[in-house]
């Protein structure tokens, strides 16, 4: 008897041959692999946008794998009890997967439920930014910033703004409290993003010209909206949702079933 085989597959993936109300898509001697059976290895969605490439692939590894496994039945390689324990188990596996995604198909998330935990875990959804505390003094002129830079090293960066700046913060001294990037101009927060605190430095504007310092800093917290965190929080919720249904369905099934453990 021959011992090698000889690989048969129908001529094409849509050119079946129809057996026994069957669609054989690939055959190896005497196996044959049904279009039932392919598609079952793959997801509905998978196998709608699976190429006609991918779907050729598969065959030619299915080949592959079918020809070996024959030869294992030959050899009677796959009499083995070790072998024939591993072929229990992959089936007990491809079961309970199958069980378990059946269950978890029809776990839903609603809007409410997303909201709602939103609501309770707001506080974990935060983003942070700094701010500078600022003392700054303004003017349209440009003549006076030498002036004004002259003042500050023979007084004060206070007294100088109290003498020169052209806005109202003048009056105080230049102080204007904190300030976030979102409400600085953008020459004025790159400026004070580059200085050593309370060091001073001038930055041109296209409102006039000013000469800054900041003289402390803070960490400002804000909660992101429902709708920048509602794709992250639907994965969690998803995730935890299907947790519970596993553990649930597998206290489920131990309390009407007998175990006995001797190890």
């Amino acid at each position: 008897m021959n011992r090698f085989f000889f690989l048969i597959i129908v001529i094409s993936l849509f050119s079946c041959v129809q057996i026994e109300d069957e669609y054989i898509v690939a055959q190896v001697n005497d196996t044959k692999l049904t279009m039932d059976e392919f598609k079952a290895n793959f997801s509905n969605n998978e196998w709608e946008i699976l190429t006609i490439e991918e779907k050729k692939e598969f065959i030619q590894d299915w080949v592959q794998l079918t020809l070996l496994a024959q030869e294992a039945d030959v050899l009677e390689i796959s009499q083995s009890p070790k072998i024939k324990e591993r072929i229990k188990s992959a089936g007990i596996n491809i079961k309970s997967n199958a069980l378990i995604a059946s269950k978890l198909a029809g776990v839903k998330i609603s809007e409410d439920e997303l909201f709602s935990y939103y609501k309770i875990h707001k506080s974990e959804y935060q983003i942070s930014h700094e701010e500078y505390k600022v003392q700054r003094i303004f003017t349209k002129d440009k003549e006076k910033l030498k002036e004004i830079l002259n003042a500050i090293k023979s007084t004060s960066f206070k007294d100088a703004a109290m003498e020169y700046s052209e806005e109202p913060a003048g009056k105080n001294g230049g102080y204007i409290g904190f300030i976030s990037k979102k409400n600085a101009h953008e020459n004025i927060w790159n400026a004070l993003a580059s200085l050593q605190k309370y060091y001073y430095k001038s930055v041109e504007t296209n409102r006039g010209l000013y000469v800054l310092r900041y003289y402390d800093t803070r960490t400002v917290y804000s909660n992101k909206t429902f709708l920048e965190v509602k794709d992250e929080i639907r994965k969690t919720v998803t995730k935890k949702k299907k947790e519970d249904l596993f553990n649930n369905l597998i206290k489920e099934l131990k309390n009407k079933s007998e175990i006995i453990i001797s190890i």
